[in-house]
């Protein structure tokens, strides 16, 4: 099966040098899993992984022998980075699972595709393509690719039991890739199995959710997963799905409701989940979207809102509190003039307030607390003025600020 041999990524420089150095001596390589699969879809290819049938060390040695670059990343369980070209390829010796216990296993390395490929997850990740673009379907998965239909390979609940991961790679990939309905012995599995995701690090899941949910299918997920009690498992807490099914439908006009921040905002509401591990930058953002759309619920979503909001928060944060309030406010119907709102977000051009706490200081303000309240009656001032104050006008409304002050302490 010969269908990948014009592919221009196959055929790339550092690609064919690095198949030159691990086919030596008799050995095989192939690419496989995810590169293979996408390519079969019409989708990018982005990171190359590389199966090898040479022993690990027998690859670190060629590779340095080339005078390549090699970084020993997962050695232990076969697995090496090697740079060729500028561009980092994993190289991973064909394995077979002795015993399996969670993200790790004991592994046996060995010569035979067949069983590298019966110990992967879903049958679409297992292809292999070698240096000349002919294709190596040892499962069959060829035909579930192209079908996008995801499955496990041998029996679902043994290979979920291996890692527990699986169960949200399993609606990760079918949010991704996936057409027509879930395949029911696959769904069935992740169902019985959910308990098992308690096991999992709160950096893994993290991840798996981030990845889900901008994913084209990551509506039908969810509804499966809200429904079966996988969500709930894999967060550690319940979640309501109504604010993201308002932004999901909000998406058909608003590509940008898509966004993986904004969804996790609407889903974990600013709610601890224990199953969570989040970056500080997306604490910040959810909260800060939040935050805002709390004012705008209160005082309405009108041009002085959106510079107020613009002037104190990250552009990304106040669009995304805006598709919060469409979607708390409206649920099924679009709102007026979004186009125009929008375009205003994006393109208004945000002021630098001209004023700091060294210009107030100057001005005879003692540093301390007393500063910060200064520099708020400042800025409301420029905000009353409609932002377009000058620096001298400011200092002039602050020296009044300082004679009210001088004039209480003479008392």
């Amino acid at each position: 099966m010969t269908l990948l041999k014009n592919a221009d990524w196959l055929h790339c420089a550092g690609l064919q040098g690095l198949f030159d150095v691990l086919e030596q001596d008799g050995d095989r390589a192939r690419v496989v899993g995810g590169p293979v699969r996408n390519a079969l879809l019409g989708e990018p290819v982005d990171d190359i992984d590389i199966a090898c049938t040479a022993l690990p060390l027998t690859t670190l040695e060629r590779a340095k022998a080339a005078g390549l670059k090699v970084i020993p990343t997962g050695i232990d369980h076969g697995t090496l980075t090697i740079i060729s070209d500028g561009h980092p390829y994993e190289v991973t010796s064909l394995r077979e699972d002795v015993e399996t216990h969670g993200r790790h296993a004991t592994v046996y390395f060995g010569k035979d595709w067949v069983r590298d490929a019966q110990r992967r997850d879903f049958t679409m990740n297992a292809l292999y393509v070698d240096r000349e673009g002919e294709l190596f379907d040892p499962l069959g998965g060829l035909e579930d690719c192209l079908g996008r239909r995801l499955r496990f390979i041998g029996d679902a609940r043994t290979r979920i039991k291996e890692d527990y991961l699986r169960i949200l790679r399993f609606f990760r990939f079918f949010g991704t890739y996936g057409e027509g309905v879930f395949d029911p012995q696959s769904l069935a599995a992740c169902i019985a199995e959910k308990e098992g995701l308690a096991s999992l690090s709160a950096e893994r899941v993290t991840k798996e959710i981030w990845r889900l949910l901008p994913s084209p299918r990551a509506k039908d997920c969810l509804i499966e997963m809200h429904k079966s009690g996988i969500l709930s498992c894999a967060l550690g807490g319940d979640v309501e799905l109504a604010l993201f099914l308002s932004l999901e439908r909000m998406g058909r006009k608003m590509p940008a409701t898509k966004g993986a921040q904004v969804r996790l905002t609407s889903l974990i509401k600013g709610k601890p989940f224990p199953r969570l591990r989040l970056s500080n930058a997306q604490v910040k953002a959810s909260r800060f979207a939040l935050s805002l759309l709390d004012e705008f619920l209160q005082n309405g979503l009108d041009e002085a809102a959106l510079k107020a909001a613009l002037v104190n928060k990250p552009r990304s944060v106040v669009q995304d509190a805006v598709f919060l309030y469409w979607a708390t406010i409206l649920q099924d119907e679009f709102p007026l003039n979004w186009e125009s709102t929008l375009a205003f977000v994006e393109n208004w051009q945000i002021p630098d307030f001209p004023v700091s706490g060294g210009d107030l200081i100057a001005l005879g303000f003692a540093p301390g607390p007393l500063i910060g309240e200064a520099l708020a009656k400042v800025k409301q001032e420029w905000a009353a003025n409609d932002y377009q104050s000058r620096h001298q006008e400011l200092l002039n409304y602050a020296r009044t600020l300082v004679s009210q002050r001088n004039g209480r302490e003479g008392m």
